[in-house]
């Protein structure tokens, strides 16, 4: 049987693998989510890592992301609570490791989805499970920008039952945070027109391209 150290050490890999997996195709990124003429965009702050492995920890958020991605996170540096139980973290983390898949596969948008604390005004799921995306708001609650960010990682927690719509994205569009406009088209429904809402927000040649 795993002891308590054993399985504080599967806990901590997973968390070092998330993070290599978020430097590399989350961090530095954006992500435009279109469904119908609504869209929205999506950033993936490294300081948000944190929130989605359900364990608690007394270095900063952006400390823990990096000596996670380092893999020298260590297992005193992390810990479990009332709020933060190991059986909810060992939940959450094959699944954090999968997060890219939220930007790269067809999913649903979910809009106010409802939890015990919070109203998330969108997430985005594959059913199987949900990001809790937050406005990118400073601490006397003004917008920042219009990016939304990821707080909250859901497991097969019956989200769609706890949200007020849902929607299938039409195209998922990305670009490093370097540049000013999308360049990659990474799910497309081929249905779909990419609507001219967004025209302003994606490469001219691009948008050509899709609608020759």
């Amino acid at each position: 049987m795993a002891t308590k150290v054993d399985k504080k050490n599967a806990i901590r890999q997973g968390i070092i693998k998330a993070a290599i997996v978020y430097s590399q195709s989350l961090a530095g990124k954006t992500f435009l989510y279109v469904y119908g003429d609504e869209y929205f965009e999506v950033s993936f702050p490294v300081d948000h890592f944190l929130h989605l492995t359900g364990v608690e920890t007394r270095l900063s958020a952006k400390d823990f992301y990096r000596n996670a991605k380092k893999a020298i996170l260590t297992n005193n540096q992390f810990y479990f609570d009332a709020r933060h139980v190991y059986a909810n973290a060992k939940k959450k983390l094959p699944c954090l490791k999968r997060l890219p898949e939220l930007t790269n596969e067809m999913v649903c948008v979910l809009k106010d989805m409802q939890t015990m604390t919070i109203t998330y005004k969108l997430s985005v799921t594959n059913l199987e499970f949900t990001l809790g995306l937050t406005e990118n708001i400073d601490r006397g609650g003004n917008k920042i920008n219009d990016f939304f960010l990821p707080m909250s990682l859901r497991v097969k927690d019956s989200s769609v039952e706890k949200s007020n719509d849902g929607e299938i994205i039409d195209f998922i569009f990305s670009k490093d945070a370097s540049v000013a406009k999308y360049d990659v088209l990474l799910v497309e429904d081929k249905d779909k027109k990419i609507p001219d809402c967004i025209k302003h927000l994606i490469s001219n040649s691009f948008y050509n391209e899709a609608n020759e």
